[in-house]
């Protein structure tokens, strides 16, 4: 035999995949069917009422920082500590996250009002400062969450998928809890108190599990080298642009009047759970499939399976697009239509849903593929695409050309279509040749 011969490069495992894409989608499922419940709490003790708008515009920042620190790490560090003899020491990496952490909660306690207007300019004057208030309470979250995304990329990074893809379960768990026990004296106050708390606990729950990794992979940790922070810094900006748009719309629907706000959120929660079992599902379970490859030179099966699973992803997108289009005013009804949120309530939120809901299939797409080209350390047209989709968002959201609460979804439904058609060209049309002679392997 010739030593000399090059080893051939084992398949990726569908199998593995699945099941990890399985033991992903369950727990996410109860994670997103708990933040459901406690957007059903919300609905049932604020309505859509100024309070609704507050508390909505309060999460809105640390949401959006929680989303795209989240794909920062699970999806920039996460290929590096897979592989544990080149990744450097977890607490090397954890420093510039926390120290960021830090400034953005400073940022949020100092300037809450200004943090405010940016997030929902159209608000009155009274329900934008308590919209305000609560940020304070809710910011004092962002170091918690951010350090429990490090240790979610670790725990993926062993296939350990339970525990870490079950992140948010005690913020909502004990979001909800703190609400029913605080309502009648705090009102909306007391979701940004069990928010903040459950982030805390979450964050101790998941360094307790994660002790065994961190003593094992301490001796083995590799050198820091200034490289390290080049990839995540692109998936950032991809992330960034990605959480924008929902941002942008948010923004446009506040200008709508007093409920607009809050029914957005109530559109964008019915969509966070498809979307989260369809993308984070699947992406990543792929990310340690796939991130093998980016240290070798043989990546055609990987464009491959990002290939299939996009368009596995998009089909079944489409389909539940079609299916909540036409059935939008029922589920609607079904779903939260009690307390204070009344016949009106579930009118404005059906408005918004048919208008917004189809960015789901193509936001689905972009996300999986740009996610997987990540795990193969490509960025240029991941971020590219995302770009775009936030260009075409802000322009048409900004150029006055909506002006009926049932259109406000248009301009994200432009632009992330045409970052998934990008995406998807760039990707099959190429077959990974070209990644490959633009970009060297690393």
């Amino acid at each position: 035999m010739n030593a000399l011969a090059p080893v051939s490069s084992p398949g990726i495992s569908e199998r593995k995949i699945l099941q990890g894409g399985l033991v992903v989608g369950v727990c996410i499922l109860a994670g997103q069917l708990l933040g459901f419940i406690r957007q059903a709490t919300i609905a049932y003790l604020l309505g859509t009422g100024p309070p609704a708008d507050a508390i909505a515009v309060a999460f809105a920042p640390v949401d959006l920082w929680w989303s795209v620190l989240a794909t920062t790490v699970i999806f920039g560090f996460g290929p590096l500590l897979a592989a544990p003899e080149r990744s450097p020491a977890f607490a090397r990496l954890a420093r510039p996250v926390l120290a960021s952490a830090v400034a953005a909660t400073m940022v949020c306690l100092l300037a809450a009002e200004a943090v405010a207007g940016v997030f929902a300019p159209g608000l009155v004057p009274e329900t934008a400062v308590h919209a305000a208030s609560l940020l304070r309470i809710v910011s004092l979250a962002i170091p918690a969450v951010s350090c429990s995304t490090l240790f979610t990329a670790l725990l993926y990074s062993e296939r350990k998928f339970a525990f870490a893809a079950f992140h948010q379960g005690a913020v909502n768990v004990v979001t909800i809890a703190s609400a029913i026990a605080l309502h009648s004296r705090f009102g909306a106050a007391g979701f940004a108190i069990g928010y903040t708390t459950g982030a805390w606990v979450q964050l101790g729950a998941a360094w307790w599990i994660a002790r065994p990794i961190l003593r094992r992979r301490r001796s083995r940790a590799g050198r820091l080298d200034s490289g390290v922070f080049l990839r995540p810094a692109a998936v950032l900006c991809y992330a960034l642009f990605v959480g924008l748009n929902p941002v942008a719309t948010r923004a446009l629907a506040s200008t709508f009047g007093t409920g607009s706000t809050a029914a957005f959120d109530y559109c964008l929660k019915l969509m966070g759970v498809p979307l989260a079992l369809l993308v984070n599902s699947l992406s990543s379970s792929l990310l340690s499939e796939i991130a093998p490859f980016r240290w070798r030179g043989d990546r055609q099966v990987a464009i491959r399976t990002i290939g299939r699973a996009a368009l596995s992803v998009a089909l079944a997108s489409s389909a539940i697009v079609v299916f909540i289009l036409a059935l939008a005013g029922k589920i609607v009804a079904t779903l939260f239509e009690r307390g204070r949120f009344d016949a009106a309530s579930t009118a404005t939120v059906t408005g918004i849903l048919t208008g917004f809901y189809p960015v789901l299939a193509a936001w689905c797409t972009l996300d999986v593929i740009a996610r997987s080209m990540f795990a193969l350390g490509k960025w240029r047209a991941p971020v590219l695409c995302a770009g775009v989709a936030l260009l075409v968002n802000l322009v048409l959201s900004s150029s006055g050309v909506i002006t009926s609460v049932h259109w406000i979804g248009a301009p994200a439904v432009a632009g992330f279509g045409l970052g998934a058609v990008v995406a998807a060209f760039y990707l099959w049309s190429t077959g990974g040749s070209r990644l490959e002679r633009a970009e060297r392997p690393e």
